[in-house]
């Protein structure tokens, strides 16, 4: 089984590794400097296909709304990549120590405790300030519930078993897991600046992830080739769970990109 796992992997390796990176085209990072007299909205994810899923609603935002019409809240809308564990945000942080930041938005994916939610569920997290008003505005827009509302749990180390989902889940009652938004939040309450944590569930509560993926994302948050190809040439039988994965990532990452163009053209922060 085994072997013919490997063989199989050898041949689709390519798909394999285009189905981890996602479907979003790659786009090119903004950035902004140290100082500016122009009011930003700053927007953190951790990984690559994160990135490229906001920064592809920012560019619709910006290309699609005349400056004209658009919110006087904030001129521009920055995203940045920080890593997994956000282990890049101290070394983003000082580019805006002097920044007339509008409000702050930590956005990317999550892992789903609450059994009721499914690929592609979209939660805000509750204890933010404005989270009633965000979900009732995309709620009342869409003609539908299209976004959840309760407490996200930021942990420190990946949660990938079922086990380990429903024992959080009965602890703290949380409806999805991440491992950034803490550490993002702790930045806008110093700043004393508005925020909000926006999470697309890309693994169910009764799906398991494979401890290894984590290795195939490199400090930065970008997906190693290399580490995707060897780590799976090691250990052919993660194949159909990894393939599995990227699927369900991409479908998040499409309804992640969505719900942040949403909150763009809201006007928030209110």
């Amino acid at each position: 089984m085994a072997h013919k796992c490997l063989k199989t992997f050898l041949r689709y390796r390519k798909k394999i590794i285009k189905c981890i990176y996602g479907r979003v085209p790659i786009l090119v990072p903004m950035n902004t400097p140290t100082a500016t007299d122009q009011k930003v909205l700053l927007i953190f994810t951790a990984v690559k296909t994160e990135f490229d899923a906001v920064s592809s609603a920012v560019n619709h935002w910006t290309q699609d709304t005349p400056s004209s019409v658009r919110t006087t809240v904030y001129d521009e809308v920055v995203v940045e990549q920080i890593g997994i564990r956000g282990r890049n945000l101290r070394h983003v942080l000082p580019k805006y120590a002097h920044s007339r930041i509008t409000g702050v938005i930590t956005a990317g994916l999550a892992g789903a405790l609450d059994p009721n939610l499914g690929i592609g569920d979209v939660v805000i997290d509750s204890a933010a300030k404005d989270a009633d008003r965000v979900v009732e505005f995309i709620n009342a827009m869409s003609g539908g519930t299209r976004v959840h509302k309760g407490p996200i749990h930021t942990s420190k180390a990946l949660v990938s078993t079922v086990e380990e989902k429903k024992l959080l889940f009965a602890q703290n009652h949380c409806l999805a897991v991440e491992m950034e938004a803490q550490y993002v939040r702790s930045f806008a309450e110093h700043r004393k600046l508005p925020w909000l944590s926006v999470r697309a569930i890309s693994d169910s509560a009764v799906d398991a992830i494979p401890q290894q993926v984590v290795r195939f994302v490199d400090r930065k948050g970008n997906v190693n080739p290399f580490g995707v190809t060897m780590g799976l040439a090691m250990n052919p039988m993660l194949i159909p769970q990894v393939v599995r994965l990227g699927k369900n990532t991409s479908l998040a990452n499409k309804r992640l990109g969505e719900i942040m163009g949403a909150i763009i053209r809201s006007g928030w922060p209110f």
